[in-house]
């Protein structure tokens, strides 16, 4: 086959098209098999470029398409692409290159295909090639190039390269490179079509890479292309002597700064020692007593070795675990260079990345995004890379290369990159510790992928993992790695935990508190309402948490994600560090509020000791984003009861008793409870009381209101603002409305005579008479009584109270005869006035809401008629038993008139507080009119006050006269003290005496 060769200076171009690719015989059919091109050459790069080798190709054909291999970017990847221009496939005669060949080294030479094949069709023997001295790299030892710089044709291998590579062309590891690509391929058991090489054949080709690599002169390729890179960087033997395979590890170890055809020769190197370590001299050297003791039954070639060694890492000398740890460094960039893994991952990689182009560590990113989704044998070689990257952020050449500053300056970072003696594990977790503060985005990804790694694999989180080393074996053992089941595991068992392993876990679980990414299970439960709930919703921050949240009851909404979403409010709530968004609101808040409630040592969970604390000081809280979050813990308590830590320990007996089958959310095993409030254990009962006063507060925490009166408060009360129970006051005012419905009727009135069961019920009053209870009802208060102790108190010494107290104490009665009925705690007293006066006439009158007050308050507006006769008597030194004597239809008893007295609706009390002033003008009138005997009131025949006389009404005005006039002269007075009458000043004028 003609072959034809374009030099650009050291970098060989070769050209191809469609037709002569096709007509190559190694199996590579696109019509039949449907590879696509391009994938083919990133998959089997070797075999892609011998095919080319190969190819006959016109000029108009090199305008097609270019093979190149483009590491520029530490890439080190083979790509095919189209060509830009015709310009830059240009034919470009090569320059000279300086060497020293005894006699000149063997060219590659175009072979007539008549000659490899006779004219019966049976194979010719191939021209045997003479020995050269080769020494293009002046500073290394000269060496022997045989045979080409290639294998012998008739060698061990004789036969699988006449079955195999009967069309390559000798010279420069031609057929070496064809039988190092057969050997790959067969150790791939799964592939029925895998050529058979003999092992005899399979240790020559090792052997022949073996040598070529222990010297940069016995491969002719790789000293003509890094000649140049070799003397800028490598040139150091005339001072520290030379050693077997120096030059090629130095060009490695400057890889990035090298040329492009350097990059490319020095690519086939590396992959030659990632098959088999005795190709890396330095690691050979290092490693060979370490192979032959640990892994003497290990097969040499697949990078088998190599991964026997680092699976007894713990075994190794320091020197071979030091080259070891280079040769990962150096591989880390590219999949293919991991052979192991890119052989166990071919099938998942095609798969899952397809599109993706090798290098840059690419490939390895795409294939943990599916970590999930592979084939297990691929998922064990991943996670095996994960783990050791993880325990050294050197290993990753992205967070290197992205977080470079952070590494350094933000996480004290001392010690060399390259070296093993500098090995801290601490890095990543440093990294994770200051996410928040790092600025670079890339570097911020970076984290955040270990961040959500170690969240779902504890083997991934270093220090948990060996926090919890002993713990796992003892609880976990049977749970397997991965999907974050051990971490869950081990979350369950809290309580068994090892102080260390329990403080451990707990920052842990911090940490994964900010993003839904590292809360898996939500996570792989909930895509799909993520996706239809919560698409736009920015990740970070617990956005997409707190809409799962709010969404978890809305149509549509999975089971399963909400019970992962009830399974993670549960857990937040043990302790508020692991709610983010409350954390991070309430932080000042608690320091100033809560200080000592939770000792925060040794992982103890606060068992939900702060969030009361804060729910309890709400009022004092100052940050208003830590009152959000505040009121929205609230809603979670009164929605599941399982939420408020403190209340479900102490109805854990009583909710298995009563409300064992009841399903818990949406208020459900509250309502159950308190159905049997009176059979409750105390502890339970104080706890349902104590999560009442909180639903008191706001419409917003009472489940069934808000259910029941959605529409009501969307009619009445739309502009009223929830909390301080101004919303529930603004329905209850529209009660009697003809829109009102049924249902949130009822939900009002049984809240209405809820309320006088404990007077913390009602927000107005607590806040009101919070100082008047302690000081006069604290005996009362502290049984935390259900049958209105603190206001059977109050109404007792209502003279006492102050006068807001007395006013929310009036509002509170007057509600409670607005919902009037029988037997009710407050308004018992008034039962048998009632019936007697209210019922007996009007039997119906109970079932309006605010009749039964209306008829008490008419009854007492009689009772007080006249112009509140009994001041008046009072006034007139008249004796109680007279006035009480008046004669009234339908009298109230005296415990009845002291509530409707303190409930007096606010016109009664207008009227009443008129009253008061009248009684203090007829006062005044009277003791004038004993004084100077003038007839200044019109009485009747009783004595009571009916009027003013004309004498009298004289008397007023000329009281007021007297009045405006006394005001008037202190105004005038004050105006001459100031100095003028008239409102202007005055000027001193000084006439001095003519001479």
């Amino acid at each position: 086959m003609k072959v034809k060769e374009i030099r650009l200076g050291n970098f060989v171009l070769y050209l191809f098209v469609w037709n002569v690719v096709l007509a190559v015989d190694a199996g590579l059919s696109f019509e039949n098999h449907g590879m696509v091109l391009s994938q083919y050459a990133k998959e089997r790069p070797r075999q892609f470029l011998r095919k080319l080798d190969q190819a006959d190709v016109s000029q108009e054909e090199e305008e097609e398409y270019i093979y190149d291999t483009d590491p520029g970017d530490t890439d080190d990847e083979l790509i095919v692409r189209q060509k830009e221009t015709k310009s830059t496939t240009s034919t470009v005669s090569a320059p000279s290159v300086v060497t020293s060949l005894k006699p000149n080294v063997a060219e590659k030479t175009n072979v007539n295909p008549e000659e490899k094949q006779g004219v019966d069709g049976s194979k010719k023997k191939r021209e045997k090639m003479k020995a050269v001295i080769n020494k293009i790299v002046a500073f290394a030892p000269e060496a022997n190039v045989t045979s080409g710089d290639d294998l012998d044709p008739d060698g061990a291998c004789e036969k699988e390269i006449t079955k195999i590579c009967d069309d390559v062309d000798q010279g420069e590891g031609r057929l070496a490179d064809c039988l190092s690509d057969a050997v790959s391929e067969s150790e791939d058991s799964n592939d029925d079509d895998a050529p058979e090489i003999s092992d005899v054949c399979r240790e020559e080709v090792f052997q022949f890479k073996i040598s070529r690599n222990s010297n940069i002169n016995h491969n002719i390729p790789l000293a003509k292309a890094c000649k140049v890179d070799a003397e800028k960087y490598c040139n150091v033997t005339w001072f520290f002597g030379y050693k077997q395979g120096q030059v090629i590890s130095c060009l490695k170890d400057v890889k990035a700064q090298v040329t492009k055809p350097c990059k490319q020769q020095l690519f086939k190197i590396m992959m030659d020692a990632a098959v088999d370590f005795r190709s890396d001299p330095m690691l050979y050297e290092a490693c060979k007593g370490d192979a032959n003791s640990l892994c003497k039954d290990t097969k040499n070639g697949g990078g088998r070795i190599q991964a026997c060694l680092r699976d007894q890492r713990m075994q190794l000398t320091w020197a071979c675990e030091e080259q070891l740890f280079k040769q990962e460094m150096e591989n880390a960039d590219d999949v293919r260079l991991s052979v192991r893994l890119f052989s166990k991952c071919m099938p998942d990689k095609r798969k899952f990345c397809k599109e993706v182009e090798p290098g840059n560590a690419r490939s390895k990113e795409c294939l943990e995004e599916h970590r999930e989704d592979l084939s297990s044998t691929c998922k064990e070689e991943i996670d095996a890379m994960i783990e050791r990257r993880v325990r050294d952020f050197r290993l990753d050449s992205k967070l290197r290369q992205s977080c470079e500053n952070e590494i350094f300056n933000m996480c004290a970072y001392f010690g060399d990159l390259d070296d093993i003696d500098t090995y801290d594990s601490s890095v990543i977790n440093c990294l994770q510790d200051y996410a928040s503060e790092i600025k670079s985005e890339h570097c911020k990804n970076q984290v955040k992928k270990y961040v959500t790694l170690a969240s779902q694999d504890i083997r991934f989180d270093v220090p948990l993992a060996e926090a919890c080393f002993e713990d796992r074996q003892k609880l976990c053992a049977s749970v397997a790695p991965g999907s974050a089941r051990v971490i869950r595991c081990l979350t369950n068992q809290r309580s068994s935990l090892s102080p260390i392993c329990r403080a451990t876990l707990f920052d842990e679980e911090v940490r994964f508190s900010e993003n839904i990414d590292f809360q898996y299970p939500m996570k792989e439960a909930c895509s799909e309402e993520i996706s239809k709930f919560c698409k736009d919703i920015p990740r970070g921050n617990g956005r997409v948490i707190r809409c799962l949240q709010d969404m978890k009851n809305e149509k549509g909404f999975g089971k399963t994600c909400q019970q992962e979403v009830a399974s993670y409010e549960s857990e937040i709530n043990k302790d508020y560090r692991l709610n983010y968004r409350l954390r991070t609101a309430c932080q000042k808040d608690i320091q100033d509020l809560c200080p000592t409630v939770c000792q925060q040592n040794d992982g103890q969970v606060c068992g939900g000791k702060v969030l009361r604390c804060l729910s309890d000081k709400i009022d004092d809280v100052k940050a208003e984003a830590c009152i959000k979050e505040v009121n929205y813990f609230e809603k979670m308590e009164v929605s599941n009861f399982k939420n408020d830590i403190i209340l479900a320990e102490a109805c854990r007996q009583d909710v298995d008793k009563f409300c064992a089958t009841v399903e818990p959310g949406e208020g459900r095993v509250h309502k159950c409870l308190r159905d049997h409030r009176k059979e409750l254990t105390e502890a339970c009962r104080k706890e349902e009381l104590l999560l009442e006063e909180k639903e008191a507060n706001s419409i917003e925490l009472n489940v069934g209101l808000m259910k029941s009166c959605k529409s009501e408060r969307q009619i009445f009360c739309k502009e009223v603002q929830a909390g301080q129970a101004r919303v529930f006051r603004c329905l209850a005012e529209n009660m009697n409305d003809a829109d009102f419905g049924n249902n949130c009727k009822y939900q009002i009135i049984y809240k209405l005579q809820r309320r006088q069961a404990n007077w913390k019920l009602d927000p107005p009053l607590r806040k009101a008479c919070r100082a008047d209870v302690n000081n006069l009802c604290i005996a009362e208060d502290s049984k935390d009584s259900e049958e209105g102790l603190v206001y059977k108190c109050m109404i007792s010494k209502v003279a006492d109270l102050t006068s807001g107290c007395q006013k929310e104490l009036g509002r509170a009665v007057h509600m409670a005869f607005y919902v009037w009925q029988p037997g009710a705690i407050l308004t018992k007293e008034c039962d048998d006035d009632i019936n007697r006066l209210c019922l007996s006439k009007r039997p119906n009158m109970a079932q309006r809401p605010g009749a039964i007050g209306s008829c008490l308050a008419s009854i007492l507006e009689k009772q007080d008629s006249y112009g509140n006769l009994r001041l008046l008597a009072a006034t007139e030194d008249a004796t109680r038993e007279e006035a009480e004597d008046v004669p009234i239809a339908g009298k109230l008893s005296n415990q009845c008139f002291v509530l409707a007295d303190i409930a007096e609706p606010p016109n009664m009390k207008q009227a009443f507080e008129s009253s008061l002033s009248i009684a203090s003008l007829a006062s005044q009138l009277a003791s004038i009119e004993g004084t100077t005997g003038l007839p200044l009131t019109v009485r009747d025949k009783r004595g009571s006050l009916k009027g003013l006389s004309l004498t009298g009404w004289v008397a007023m005005l000329g009281m007021a006269a007297l009045v405006v006039l006394c005001i008037y002269g202190i105004y005038m007075l004050f105006k001459r003290l100031r100095g003028g009458l008239n409102g202007a000043g005055y000027t001193v004028v000084v006439k001095a005496q003519p001479k």
